[in-house]
């Protein structure tokens, strides 16, 4: 174990908690959160080229692409054309803990090179755009269910907060349900939100939005092809702002781009309003975009300019939203995967531009325009217990290990919930100190919340596990179980499990509702 002791690493944890519940969501009050860099020194693009038709191009090799940073050429390391992506799985209708069957056995799966999440806007979009949304993506789902071609997510941008209204799954009823069930929401804030104030905090509430599904799918392997349906948001501009908010706005946009580099997200951004047309720049680098510094000129951070920036696609002034989505879809899974290490041995932070030149100058090419060349470190335990904390707060689920939990509620107010927790020992980090001996590292953080959001009751179980290869199989085949505590108090409405291997960071959630019982 390590040799802090767990009540002061309980204490710290708390804090973080506390600090990261309480942060408005404006960009410019933003705590700088720190990024973790696996391995930047190893580049690795997901690139979408299509014909002069706009049709994906699927069957090129490596020999078709060159790669160029700053207008330099760079040696191609690995190469995976869109057939040669490993499969994606995921089970469908998994059992809880407590009904009977163990989480571990086998289940339905999905298979795909890529995942798709479609993010309903809310914030920002008037209610009867948002009532042909919805039509749009049901009527989508219907024409290409019932099993969808790639596992997708829903989601909806509240008024408040991201609300995860159903997990990952090819199953397109499933999907629809989970829409039908979401009820109608007037933007209040963009009917009344004062002037550019309201513009600015509505932003910043859809970038954190992003670094939330970026945050809970980073460990995924793959491209993640976010499809954000809603008629966007009005500019920021950079240079009018005040030397000090100049600087966080640079260092929000730097910390935007890293989570949205490592989580390997695409964007891809279609209104529903269909009013006015725009002509997207489609090349590989543009002049300017959100995850690059802020125009020299304009100095205007656009919403939008995430689709290209990020190597997706803008699509406005089109009325057919659900054949949107399924071009969106399409175009989103026929991507390649190549990667470089960078003749540029310099880590000076500093944005580099990146481009991809094609062969046969008649396909074009998308992937993401740059990346900030920061060197690597080591994550600290505050480090990584910030983004603990910050697991525990978002919405949204982490699947790098499979959690099961359930809770039973007993006493007045305030209630203990004795919660029972069942971890997949299969997806945990074990070391082998000596031979015939297994040990593995793992912190359990259970909360409870409020109606608005806040943190109110929480624990922390840190663990470290020794046992001999007899039980290292019986815990591989059933599951590592433990069993915790927690005071709820009355305002809690909704609990959440998040359990942490402490060697490689993998993450796993379980949210339960008010009775104990687990949902998503």
């Amino acid at each position: 174990m390590k040799s802090h002791c767990v009540a002061a690493r309980a204490f710290v944890l708390f804090s973080a908690l506390f600090c990261v519940a309480q942060q408005p969501s404006v960009p410019q009050q933003e705590s700088p959160i720190t990024t973790l860099h696996a391995d930047t020194r190893l580049i690795l693009l997901d690139v979408v080229v299509t014909d002069k038709h706009g049709k994906p191009v699927r069957t090129l090799s490596k020999d078709d692409f060159t790669i160029q940073e700053e207008g330099e050429d760079q040696s191609t390391a690995s190469f995976e054309a869109p057939s040669g992506h490993a499969a994606v799985a995921f089970g469908e209708n998994l059992k809880s803990a407590g009904d009977g069957q163990s989480p571990h056995q086998p289940a339905k799966a999905m298979v795909s090179s890529a995942l798709t999440i479609l993010v309903l806007d809310e914030l920002d979009t008037l209610v009867m755009d948002q009532a042909y949304a919805r039509r749009e993506i049901r009527q989508y789902l219907h024409a290409h269910g019932p099993q969808l071609p790639e596992p997708t997510a829903l989601m909806a941008l509240e008024e408040k907060r991201l609300e995860l209204l159903h997990d990952y799954s090819s199953d397109a009823n499933a999907l629809e349900i989970a829409l039908q069930r979401h009820p109608a929401r007037l933007p209040f804030r963009l009917m009344t939100g004062p002037g550019l104030l309201g513009s600015s905090e509505r932003l910043g509430d859809a970038l954190e939005a992003l670094r939330e599904i970026a945050a809970a799918n980073g460990q995924f392997a793959g491209r993640k092809n976010v499809i954000w349906i809603g008629a966007g948001f009005p500019s920021l501009n950079y240079l009018s702002a005040q030397p000090a908010d100049k600087a966080r706005m640079l260092g929000y946009v730097h910390e935007t781009s890293d989570l949205m580099w490592r989580g390997r997200l695409a964007i891809y951004t279609l209104d529903p309003r269909g009013l006015e047309v725009v002509h997207e720049n489609i090349g590989i680098s543009t002049s300017s975009g959100f995850l690059s510094p802020p125009d020299s000129t304009t100095g205007d951070l656009v919403f939008e300019q995430l689709a290209p920036a990020t190597g997706g696609r803008i699509f406005r002034g089109l009325n057919d939203l659900d054949a949107q989505i399924a071009t969106s879809v399409e175009d989103g899974d026929s991507y390649y995967s190549l990667s470089y290490y960078p003749s540029n041995r310099q880590w000076n932070g500093g944005f580099r531009r990146i481009r991809v030149v094609m062969r046969n100058p008649e396909l074009i090419a998308r992937t993401r325009n740059g990346y900030y060349a920061t060197p690597d470190s080591a994550p600290t335990d505050p480090e990584m217990d910030r983004l603990l904390s910050r697991a525990v707060i978002n919405p949204l689920s982490y699947h790098s290990l499979q959690v099961q939990a359930r809770a039973r509620l007993s006493g007045s107010q305030p209630r203990t919930a004795h919660i029972t927790v069942d971890i997949d020992a299969n997806r945990l980090h074990w070391e082998t100190p000596q031979p015939g001996k297994r040990r593995c590292e793992l912190t359990v953080v259970t909360a409870g919340f409020s109606t608005n959001g806040k943190v109110a009751g929480h624990a922390v179980k840190e663990l470290e596990v020794n046992v001999d290869e007899r039980k290292y199989a019986e815990l591989k085949k059933k599951g590592m179980v433990m069993n915790l505590a927690m005071e709820l108090p009355p305002s809690a409405v909704r609990m959440r499990v998040v359990a942490r291997d402490s060697t490689n960071g993998n993450m796993g959630t379980a949210d339960l509702t008010p009775t104990g019982e687990q949902f998503h």
